[in-house]
């Protein structure tokens, strides 16, 4: 007879209990979800990144618009200063049929010339008599050997006042003057042969000086 074949140990495995079918893939969908929420997030700070970015560009074009137009402001009003402490002052206001090369004190009117809109005398017009040529400020707002920052140079406007209980339009050493300024930010092209309206940043300054 063969012989019989020692006892050998039988291993038994205990598989734990399996758990109920609708719980299988439960790791693959938290981890879509989670998938999902990252992606918002990423996206959401994309645009507000995006967003700070373009309000930061806004800021810095009005500012340097605000910058341009206190240079005109301070420019037009330093001539008003230069023109009355000559001696004796003018007793004339010329009204050239172009924009001046260098400021010009315009008769007191009603409504004011910065803010008439007709064709003779409104800013954005190639036969305006009233603003400041802008090539007479780009060496201030440009100067130099320095980066140009702007397109289109600041403009500015000098106009007597009405005395009061009267209506005198020459120049005394009691007249009071309104100066309007205006300037541009850099995105702002120059200005066409027609003076056409600017489109971009613009910012309007306005002071009034008393010659005591």
């Amino acid at each position: 007879m063969p012989a019989r074949p020692a006892n050998r140990p039988v291993t038994r495995t205990h598989m734990p209990n399996v758990p109920h079918s609708s719980q299988c893939g439960v790791v693959l969908i938290i981890s879509l979800i989670l998938l999902v929420v990252i992606s918002l997030l990423a996206v959401t700070s994309m645009r507000n990144a995006g967003s700070s970015e373009s309000v930061a560009g806004n800021v810095r074009r009005t500012e340097l618009a605000t910058e341009a137009a206190e240079i005109a402001l301070r420019f037009c009003e330093e001539h008003v200063l230069t023109i009355m402490g000559t001696s004796p002052p003018p007793t004339t206001t010329p009204t050239p049929p172009t924009i001046p090369a260098t400021p010009i004190i315009l008769a007191p009117t009603d409504p004011p010339k910065w803010q008439d809109k007709s064709t003779s005398t409104r800013w954005d017009s190639k036969d305006s008599p009233a603003a400041v040529s802008a090539p007479l400020l780009d060496s201030k707002v440009n100067p130099a050997g320095v980066v140009k920052t702007y397109q289109r140079p600041p403009e500015c406007m000098i106009e007597m006042q009405f005395p009061p209980g009267g209506i005198n339009t020459n120049l005394t050493r009691t007249s009071s003057f309104v100066i309007t300024a205006r300037g541009f930010g850099p995105e702002v092209a120059p200005a066409d042969i027609a003076r056409s309206r600017p489109q971009g940043s613009e910012v309007w300054l306005q002071s009034h000086i008393q010659i005591q």
